[in-house]
């Protein structure tokens, strides 16, 4: 969680600023599209979930909605929530609590943040989860620092960094060291804070985390600000606002907006600031952040009057203070008396200034009491204070144990050298046999599954050999005995219209032995599956099934390389034939798709049919077809896997195929 105040382009960099601006928009297009790819997924992936996992997608779909629209992440939150009760998943349940109170903290409804985060630290506290009770911790801290509660924001960070500290979570202990350092600028620690936020970069920089790298920006240009360094203020804010946009973080871009505009009015330059706080207004409102909204309009109030605008200065500073007084901020609810306290003496309402400045005074002095700024001072160091302790006394314990251990190994080292010696003997000899053991079995199981291989290949060939002989006896055959006798016909006849019909009757024979030679042909090994590839051969397979009428096919291909190595081709095209020829037979279905996907080193072919279930154990040990057998052969040569999804009685059928391309690749090599 990152708070912060404003946005701005600084004149000492602006010209540096504009020239790299087209390289960040071109990153900015590119993640944006990656975000929306996530979000597109997971919308698919919806409806298809159930029971917990369409929880977790619910969730996962608030956790990615949380920076670009707090109310659509709310939605599925809440949706989230509801089925992780009904599942009784109490996990679940605490992430959704969780999530639902960063919403509502974005949005600055703290009311509402803080029931779902107390709710959620109780069960995380239940479950035991040390990170997760951390992480709530981490997010009460943020909501009581955004209403002005410095205490109490204080106390939940430094209870979440001692936990993060013992789980050495160096990047969730950055972003605490973080929200720390913000709730110490409050309190005008700024060279505290400083050292806060270049302790958190340095991490950030070493886990390579760019969104906490962009955090530390914004708050060192918010703490520049305050030390009047507007030139640093400008450059930090421009800064953290690009690299905000590129990572499509809309919650803080109006931020760095409002803070840039600040240094801009600090800098007498009315008009960008203006303009900028008008952006970061429009932006906090389609987000709808209460908080930074009210600040933004105070702003505006106070510019308005400065140049003379009365109407406007007090609609701008009406519309703060409802806000602010709305969702409880003391700090905001100080800003905007200050705002129209300044605006009313401009319209010489000074009856109405003054009540103002009591307002404001009043607002102030319960925000920033010395008493409390004492307090957290002492928080703090007392929290340093008992870490060095808690630090000194395990270093003093660590060198007792050693001294005792270093004392009680000079009486055993002797006994125990003898006895290690004679241990390692026994088990230097006890793997030597276990290992010579294990030779022999590996050998003996390789030759048993090459002599399966071997067996299973000549059955297919014997197979194929027979189909091969059916083929001509029965296509061929038939089809040369009816050429010879029309032939024949034609030597005996001397009618000359009964010998044209003859020599066309012949020619068409002729046709269909052609025709019957190329689909032999194709059987044996499509010459379009060695000249195009896998996907054209079955595309040309499929085609050849729709002619028949009795089954619709397609097939589809998603991001699939023109050509994969030749025994990957030849292996999955003959395991296809096979499996397309027993939906065809058995499963009386009229509808198959093939599916073929890449995923980067891997490619997954999934054959999906209407027809009924069958019994896979049944298909498996049948002794009538070594089609399986034939199968099981090929997939082993291509280091594949195969799942059947088939129950007996049910309609529908899949059947999906994964074939890791490295190792095949590898396997090819070998054989090669």
């Amino acid at each position: 969680m990152v708070h912060m105040n404003h946005f701005s382009m600084g004149t000492s960099r602006k010209v540096f600023l504009c020239l790299v601006g087209t390289a960040f928009l071109m990153f900015v297009t590119c993640y944006s599209i990656a975000q929306t790819k996530i979000l597109d997924s997971l919308k698919r992936a919806l409806p298809k979930a159930e029971g917990k996992a369409r929880v977790t997608t619910l969730l996962e779909l608030c956790w990615e909605y949380r920076f670009i629209n707090a109310d659509s992440a709310r939605r599925y939150g809440l949706v989230a929530l509801d089925l992780a009760k009904r599942e009784k998943s109490e996990d679940l349940e605490a992430e959704a609590l969780n999530n639902i109170g960063v919403t509502f903290e974005a949005q600055g409804s703290y009311d509402e943040a803080l029931a779902y985060e107390s709710q959620a630290l109780a069960l995380r506290k239940k479950l035991g989860d040390s990170s997760k009770i951390a992480n709530t911790l981490n997010t009460l801290g943020i909501i009581y620092d955004e209403r002005g509660d410095y205490e109490k924001a204080l106390s939940h960070y430094f209870d979440a960094r001692k936990i993060y500290e013992g789980l050495h979570d160096e990047s969730k202990i950055a972003m605490v060291m973080t929200n720390i350092g913000i709730v110490l600028r409050a309190q005008k620690e700024y060279q505290q804070v400083i050292s806060y936020y270049r302790q958190a970069m340095a991490i950030y920089q070493k886990l390579g985390n760019k969104f906490g790298q962009a955090a530390c920006h914004s708050n060192l240009g918010a703490v520049y600000l305050s030390l009047t360094r507007y030139d640093s203020a400008i450059y930090y804010s421009l800064l953290a606002s690009e690299e905000f946009e590129a990572q499509n973080v809309r919650q803080f871009l109006a931020t760095t907006l409002s803070n840039a505009a600040i240094a801009y009015t600090k800098s007498e330059q009315t008009e960008k600031a203006k303009f900028y706080f008008a952006k970061a207004k429009k932006l906090h409102e389609e987000y709808n952040n209460k908080k930074e909204l009210s600040f933004t309009l105070s702003q505006l109030a106070r510019l308005e009057a400065k140049q003379g605008n009365k109407a406007e200065a007090l609609a701008y500073g009406e519309q703060a203070l409802n806000i602010a007084t709305s969702i409880k901020a003391m700090e905001q609810i100080m800003q905007a008396h200050e705002a129209l306290a300044e605006s009313k003496a401009k319209a010489a309402d000074f009856r109405g200034a003054y009540r103002e400045h009591i307002e404001y005074s009043v607002a102030k002095d319960s925000l920033f009491q010395q008493q409390k700024s004492k307090q957290l001072l002492e928080l703090q160091t007392k929290y340093e204070t008992n870490k060095n302790k808690q630090a000194i006394a395990l270093l003093d314990q660590e060198n007792k144990l050693k001294a005792a251990a270093i004392e009680r190994n000079y009486f055993i080292i002797g006994g125990l050298a003898s006895v290690l010696a004679l241990f390692a003997l026994l088990v230097y000899v006890w793997r030597y046999r276990a290992k010579q053991q294990q030779k022999v079995i590996a050998q003996q199981q390789k030759l048993r599954m090459r002599e399966l291989q071997i067996n299973s290949v000549i059955e297919s060939q014997e197979q194929e050999r027979k189909r091969f002989a059916a083929d001509l006896h029965d296509g061929m055959g038939q089809l040369v005995s009816a050429l010879q006798l029309t032939v024949q016909s034609i030597k005996n006849t001397s009618n000359q219209e009964k010998t044209i019909s003859l020599v066309e009757n012949s020619e068409k024979l002729l046709n269909d032995i052609q025709s019957e030679i190329r689909n032999i042909a194709f059987n044996l090994m499509p010459p379009i599956l060695m000249k195009e590839g896998l996907v054209p051969a079955t595309k040309e397979l499929i085609r050849r099934i729709n002619q028949s009428a009795k089954l619709k096919s397609e097939v589809a291909v998603y991001e699939v390389a023109d050509r994969l190595p030749d025994l990957i081709e030849i292996s999955l095209y003959r395991i296809i034939q096979e499996l397309v020829s027993n939906i065809t037979k058995h499963s009386n279905a009229t509808y198959l798709t093939l599916s073929f996907t890449g995923y980067g080193e891997e490619v997954v072919l999934t054959i999906e049919d209407d027809g009924m279930g069958y019994d896979l154990t049944s298909f498996q040990n049948s002794k009538q077809s070594n089609g399986w057998r034939t199968i099981q052969t090929r997939m082993q040569l291509i280091k594949g896997q195969i799942e059947f999804d088939t129950i007996v009685g049910r309609k529908n059928n899949t059947v999906t195929i994964t074939v890791p391309l490295k190792v095949a690749h590898e396997v090819v090599l070998s054989e090669a």
